[in-house]
């Protein structure tokens, strides 16, 4: 009894390893792509671009200011350097942050570097002013700098696309005057068929894609084509959408109907518009990201005829080696109809072998009780912890949202416990569940759908290919299909989500407290598919 029982917990242990295992290949996606070495002629130089951050990040630098003079001097000698020829264009605006009532010049800096085939131009944009409290080293030094190194290597190698540099002025209040500007006035914005915006509000994380305007599945299959090392995921830029964009100068260019994307890196971003955004602070591989996927999207976009915009959304997500799943609206609905179909399969099997319906639902209510409590419980507790840590860093953070996911997990435990004194099948319920929010997801979101779907047709199928099989590497199959989808599928979401609930002092209301629900729920969800496989009887010494 004893060497059985130790074989069996040694099964467990093994089944919890191979889980731990999926979740590091699961969060490979969103890890920044560490900078270059050396001097690649065919990349931007980061020593160059640090020189020029540790020059523009110096002091905060504010619209209609000395300091921004000093900076845009700075661009205007660094592109001549390049041997370019830029350009500035002069509006006047409200001072935003000086005296009611006056105005200041708001100077933007730009250039176009001839391509070699067509008169259409890529945009590539970056503003260069701050708030008075910060010097903006990440937000947005990083990415002007990273632009200054791509202009220098364009002009050095010329694309058949014409390539417009644009570094704008005044983006930081809400009026946007800078892109504004640029828009209203300059004859180039005619030329402009593809906008690219680059920000950067953190400390650390990858560049990833938060706004896409224009025919979405060409747009992502064009962007997954061009680039080395994509991070785009349809759920970020569908809720986007529904909260009305990001508040960045790509709204000017998306509202005018121009087809483009905007990119950030946004972990650990309580730094946000404080005196800790400066150089000692600086996302080094966001940099590098800013700049890697600048120069894939010059060199590799292609043409830029491009067709009609797209009814309904295209659903996309980024996998290990850097590929991008994507497929359109029809094939979310076709995938929610295979999810659909296993599931019910799966209930059915169940209801045959004995399962009532009254335990389903039972199980149902019970699971949805735990989710909802859970939920409820992590977000007073964030955001009782945001308000007593509004400047923690991302270190820091994680440990309290590996807390909250210790409490998911909890929850999950106390289901199980419950459901075996009360008849509930847990299992069916949470299948029930899952299923709910697929049909209600994928009905009202698309672009988000594919978190539910996913980890529903590796549950599904992990259920009728390894139901009542007592060979342990069949179910140790079972349990990596299962986790290693769900931790594809899910981990991003998780993570982005809660940088959206992430405090940021310096600019508060830009941060969602509340938006802690989402990775809780889909924590606790996750931990409940893979505790389910894992805790299947398993026979370790069976084949």
């Amino acid at each position: 009894m004893h060497e059985r029982r130790t074989a069996y917990l040694q099964g467990i242990l093994g089944l919890w390893f191979a889980v731990a295992l999926c979740l590091i290949v699961g969060v490979v996606p969103i890890l920044a792509p560490r900078a270059p070495t050396g001097d690649d002629p065919g990349a931007i130089s980061i020593d160059r671009a640090l020189e020029h951050v540790d020059f523009i990040a110096g002091e905060p630098h504010v619209m209609g200011t000395s300091e921004i003079e000093r900076v845009r001097e700075y661009l205007v000698t660094s592109l001549i350097e390049h041997g370019l020829q830029p350009e500035t264009m002069t509006i006047e605006a409200p001072d935003y942050f000086g005296s009611s009532g006056g105005t200041v010049d708001v100077i933007d800096v730009f250039v176009r570097i001839p391509g070699t085939e067509d008169d259409k131009a890529i945009l590539l944009m970056a503003h260069y002013d701050t708030v008075p409290t910060t010097p903006g080293a990440n937000d947005n030094s990083a990415a002007v700098a990273a632009l200054l190194e791509v202009a220098g290597v364009l002009a050095a190698e010329p694309q058949p696309n014409d390539v417009i540099v644009l570094f704008t002025d005044g983006e930081e209040p809400t009026p946007r005057f800078g892109a504004w500007g640029f828009a209203e006035y300059h004859p180039w914005f005619d030329d402009v068929a593809l906008a690219v915006n680059f920000e950067g509000i953190s400390v650390a994380g990858p560049t990833i894609l938060v706004e896409i305007s224009g025919p979405k599945g060409e747009l992502i299959s064009r962007l997954a084509n061009a680039v080395a090392d994509p991070v785009a995921y349809s759920f970020m830029t569908q809720t986007a959408d529904l909260i009305g964009g990001a508040a960045t100068d790509f709204d000017v260019f998306r509202n005018r109907g121009v087809p483009g994307y905007n990119f950030t890196y946004m972990r650990g971003s309580s730094i946000y518009h404080t005196a800790r955004d400066s150089i000692d602070n600086l996302n080094i591989d966001g940099l590098a990201h800013h700049g890697s996927l600048a120069l894939g999207i010059a060199q590799n976009f292609g043409s830029l005829e491009m067709g009609e915009s797209e009814g309904g959304d295209s659903v996309f997500f980024t996998i290990p080696f850097d590929l991008v799943v994507r497929y359109s609206t029809t094939g979310a609905i076709v995938s929610l109809l295979a999810a659909s179909l296993l599931l019910a399969g799966v209930l059915w099997v169940r209801i045959t072998r004995g399962t009532s319906a009254r335990a389903l639902l039972s199980g149902f209510g019970l699971v949805l009780l735990a989710a909802c409590a859970s939920v409820v419980v992590s977000t007073f507790l964030w955001i009782g912890v945001a308000n007593l840590r509004p400047e923690m860093g991302p270190v820091e953070s994680y440990i309290y949202l590996a807390a909250l996911v210790g409490l998911a997990g909890s929850a999950w435990y106390l289901v199980q416990r419950r459901s075996a004194h009360r008849g509930s099948d847990a299992v069916g319920g949470l299948l029930i569940v899952w299923l709910t929010f697929a049909l209600l997801v994928v009905s009202f979101a698309p672009a988000i759908g594919y978190l539910f779907v996913w980890p529903a047709i590796a549950m599904g199928i992990a259920e009728v290919t390894s139901a009542g099989s007592r060979s342990y590497g069949v179910r140790l199959i079972a349990v990596v299909l299962v986790a290693l989808t769900t931790f594809i599928v899910l981990v991003p979401a998780i993570d982005i989500f809660f940088q959206l609930a992430s405090p940021r002092p310096g600019n508060p209301g830009s941060e969602i407290p509340a938006a802690i629900a989402v990775p809780v729920l889909l924590a606790f969800l996750a931990f409940g598919l893979i505790a389910t496989r894992v805790s299947e009887p398993a026979q370790p010494n069976s084949v």
